[in-house]
């Protein structure tokens, strides 16, 4: 079946637009920008599985090939998954993703706003690199620093007074097969990174903090490693948000230091069909959760230009976050990385009130017997440590933001 971290996460975000897009309008658009060899088997299964999904595929083999520097295509990429005793292995042929640059990017596309909406003033668009270390040509050289830079340049330089160009900027690392965990990733990258996304086996690996990589600890160990990691990017990159999957318990936010917000899983899958894919569910949710939210404030409320986040963001990460750990998690219940959850599995844990199924009522048996889902009091919340609901500190979601239920919480950790 098709694969990738990007196309992964592209098809799970198009399926969120077309199941929640709360304006109805589609005036959030997806492109998949990647390198696939258009005539092999593995390319159609690609170019294929875009269409189904509705969503943009833009092949940056065919420039190469037309300028001459791929005479001989390479094959399309693609990789076998060996899962045993609940661990999984890759063993992976790049193809023409070895030969794959930032700079073969269509710069044009990532520049552009043809989908923009002219209800909306201020267009803000979007840039999610997925699976950093999978992609080698994008730390040569600076390759993905310099293309990034150049975007926002541009996007500057296009800005008018009636129609500012805003960009945001995430990132997924992966692990980096090589053990090296470097390639500029701390050191040029991602200062220009708005939102970093990794999970916490990669977080001890590109840190070097030591960290349970089973199940992160003990909570109190748990929260001296999150210490531990929010310093050691506050010293990096200060002005990035720092978004750390912990698996079943969920996700945490730092930011300059401090932990600013923890979102736990909605639920905890006791028998997860495929755990294969579901970091690019959680990429998918959070891009959603978050642009939805940026849609709705206008550029005064949360301006950005360049690497600094200068409005209140807080809210569009608490957002990002919860629709991160929902999508993740019914993702880890399909088997297939790139087959996204349906509507009716996701708005149980998106809108767990409004649904019929009510999985605290049902009894330790039928939990045993009928599901592989259970609840508990203590996962359906927000969770941290001491603060209080009424904290007039921290950022709140808005009482009109469709996603926020009467019943979630949002604390300062």
């Amino acid at each position: 079946m098709a694969g990738g971290s990007g196309l992964n996460t592209a098809t799970h975000l198009s399926a969120l637009i077309r199941y929640f897009d709360s304006e109805g309008t589609g005036s959030i658009d997806v492109n998949l920008q990647t390198c696939f060899n258009e005539t092999d088997h593995y390319g159609q299964i690609i170019t294929n599985h875009a269409k189904q999904h509705e969503f943009q595929l833009l092949n940056c083999s065919r420039r190469r090939i037309n300028e001459g520097v791929d005479k001989d295509p390479l094959a399309t990429g693609h990789c076998v998954v060996f899962v045993e005793k609940g661990q999984r292995r890759f063993a992976t042929h790049l193809g023409t993703m070895s030969v794959f640059k930032a700079s073969d990017t269509m710069l044009h596309e990532l520049v552009g706003y043809r989908t923009a909406d002219p209800r909306f003033i201020n267009h803000h668009h979007h840039i999610h690199i997925a699976g950093f270390y999978n992609i080698p040509g994008f730390a040569e050289n600076g390759n993905l620093k310099k293309r990034l830079k150049l975007i926002r340049e541009k996007r500057r330089a296009m800005s008018t007074e009636s129609a500012i160009l805003t960009t945001t900027i995430s990132l997924v690392s992966q692990y980096d097969a090589t053990e090296e965990w470097d390639g500029g990733l701390l050191t040029e990258v991602l200062p220009l990174v708005d939102f970093f996304i990794l999970n916490s086996l990669e977080a001890a690996k590109l840190t070097g903090i030591d960290i349970n990589e089973k199940d992160f600890g003990s909570d109190v160990e748990r929260n001296d490693n999150l210490v531990k990691l929010a310093d050691f990017f506050w010293e990096t990159s200060p002005q990035t948000y720092v978004i750390v999957t912990l698996g079943e318990f969920g996700a945490v936010c730092l930011f300059m230091g401090e932990i600013i917000a923890t979102v736990n899983a909605p639920v905890r899958i006791k028998k997860p069909l495929d755990t294969t894919g579901a970091g690019d569910g959680f990429a998918a949710g959070f891009i959603f959760g978050a642009m939805d939210w940026r849609r709705s404030k206008d550029h005064e409320n949360c301006s950005e230009i360049g690497s600094s986040l200068q409005g209140a963001w807080t809210g569009a990460i608490v957002e990002g976050m919860w629709c991160g750990c929902a999508t993740g998690t019914s993702c880890v219940q399909v088997l297939g990385a790139s087959i996204p959850p349906s509507r009716e599995s996701l708005e149980m844990l998106l809108y767990p009130e409004e649904t019929e199924t009510d999985y605290d009522a049902l009894s330790d048996e039928e939990q045993d017997d009928d599901s592989d889902i259970y609840y508990s009091d203590e996962d359906s919340d927000y969770t941290s440590g001491s603060s209080s609901e009424s904290d007039d500190s921290y950022s709140t979601v808005d009482d009109e933001n469709r996603m926020q239920s009467s019943k979630n919480k949002i604390y300062e950790a």
